[in-house]
């Protein structure tokens, strides 16, 4: 007489998850990483400083987005835009730089010379690869903005 085999082993049942460090609880998400976060990129021709300054001046307080400009600049001059949209907006109005959270209710303007991305709720700066040829910063953003948040990316030109 054969021996009764044992059956296999459910192995279909879930695994409970590992439990979370403490620090990991108390830590809040980035700010952009929040499922309820717009954010806008804004694109302008050099000669699109009035059209922006339009476009936000409508948006009073930005209600409850951040916006980020990227505006075809002289990469051999320092910008002027965020003292030059500040007086036009409620919103707090910065120079994008490396690693800077995105927070709602602010514009963020791109410096000269620079590509501009997101990602983990903060802003990413790079130089272009190729100093010749076309440079394309709004594209390199909204690409950006539609793999980090895709339907909470706007994009305005």
């Amino acid at each position: 007489m054969k021996k009764p085999t044992k059956a296999p082993a459910d192995r279909s049942r879930p695994r409970a998850a590992p439990v979370p460090r403490p620090q990991a609880l108390a830590a809040a998400p980035p700010p952009a990483a929040r499922d309820d976060l717009v954010i806008v990129g804004i694109g302008a021709s050099a000669g699109g400083l009035d059209a922006c300054r339009r476009l936000i001046e409508a948006l009073a307080d930005g209600s409850g987005m951040a916006l980020i400009l990227v505006q075809h600049l002289d990469p051999n001059h320092e910008s002027m835009l965020v003292d030059l949209l500040a007086t036009h907006t409620a919103m707090t109005v910065r120079q994008a730089t490396d690693g800077m959270p995105i927070e709602r209710g602010h514009l963020y303007v791109i410096p000269p010379g620079m590509y501009l991305s997101i990602g983990e709720g903060a802003l990413h700066l790079t130089e272009p690869r190729a100093r010749h040829g076309a440079r394309l910063p709004f594209d390199f953003l909204l690409h950006s903005m539609s793999a980090e948040i895709g339907p909470r990316a706007a994009g305005v030109i």
